[in-house]
């Protein structure tokens, strides 16, 4: 009889324990791809997010550059229009002079 019992917890509890001992080290091991997955993801959104702050930067010095070649042809326009006003003022003074010296 003590033959028969000892089979039947050998037959029983060793793969009851060995399931156990399985499921425990297979969750172990699920948790930890789990938390690998998740770091590769973090370190592939962490490169993206520094090369965007990299491209952002980039074009934001565009930007700056860009802003001051613009004020600096408003100025050149601006200039040329006071420029362009006095050469019709004294276009309007030499036909006028035209108009009125004696034939």
């Amino acid at each position: 009889m003590e033959t028969q019992i000892a089979t039947i917890i050998t037959d029983c509890l060793v793969p009851t324990v060995t399931a156990v001992v399985g499921w425990l080290a297979g969750k172990r091991k699920r948790r930890n791809d789990a938390l690998k997955s998740m770091q590769d993801s973090i370190d592939i959104l962490s490169m993206e997010n520094k090369r965007l702050i990299e491209d952002l930067t980039t074009v934001n010095r565009e930007v700056v550059a860009l802003r001051k070649e613009n004020g600096e042809l408003k100025y050149s326009v601006d200039q040329l229009c006071r420029e362009n006003a006095q050469l019709k003022t004294e276009v309007q003074d030499l036909r006028k002079q035209l108009t009125q010296a004696p034939a």
